[in-house]
């Protein structure tokens, strides 16, 4: 009896994870950030009848993929969200407020980094920088022919004071630092990062990575 109620707990508790992640996954594709740049979401939403975008065409995107399929899942996972409302049938999803103007501050909250392996991810490059300050956007620049990361990418931060303490965090790694498998430079607050949560990226390149990385804010 105890067995199954611990098991109900862990199904609840993984349902909902998923529930955050889609509702993240959605907000990013609506989020004023994310349509400045993405001329593919842009288009969608403005060939939509009212801006109301079929959930299932969401269903299409790779990211959504790895995390589901199901319809009536994401509707409900976006169903207290601030920036996005699903129709009364639960089958589209508009934002809610209109498009702004795009900010013109963008080049001084973005971090280049370069000298990056060629399994780097949006995933490891997020919880990375996240330490400095709300990654608002990542871009991994790829090659047409193969695909493969082109071994540089973009982080936009929230703010300009952000960006820069990536910059410095990064500019400035402790010497032991290559040394020590699973652990970033530190941050700003002289703390280590463990990175046991990220399993979509082997630890030897983690260590590469923080040997090798160049970063400095593009102008």
């Amino acid at each position: 009896d105890n067995e199954k109620k611990e098991n109900e707990k862990k199904k609840r508790s993984r349902v909902k994870q998923l529930l955050a992640e889609v509702k993240k996954q959605v907000e990013f594709w609506f989020g004023d950030v994310n349509l400045h740049k993405d001329r593919f979401m842009k288009n969608v939403i403005e060939q939509s009848r009212d801006g109301y975008v079929d959930i299932f065409v969401l269903t299409s995107f790779n990211r959504m993929k790895k995390l589901t399929t199901d319809v009536k899942l994401i509707a409900r996972a976006l169903k207290n969200s601030a920036v996005v409302e699903v129709n009364l049938q639960g089958t589209h999803v508009r934002r809610k407020d209109p498009l702004g103007e795009s900010p013109n501050d963008v080049d001084n909250r973005t971090v280049y980094v370069e000298l990056l392996p060629k399994s780097v991810t949006h995933v490891w490059l997020e919880r990375v920088f996240s330490k400095c300050g709300n990654v608002v956007y990542v871009s991994i620049p790829r090659y047409k022919s193969t695909g493969h990361p082109k071994g540089f990418a973009f982080v936009e931060f929230e703010t300009e004071e952000q960006a820069q303490k990536a910059t410095e965090m990064l500019n400035n790694p402790p010497e032991d630092a290559p040394r020590k498998p699973g652990i970033f430079p530190k941050t700003c607050k002289k703390k280590t990062i463990p990175f046991e949560a990220i399993q979509d990226t082997p630890g030897n390149i983690l260590i590469r990575t923080v040997k090798r990385l160049l970063v400095y804010i593009t102008v």
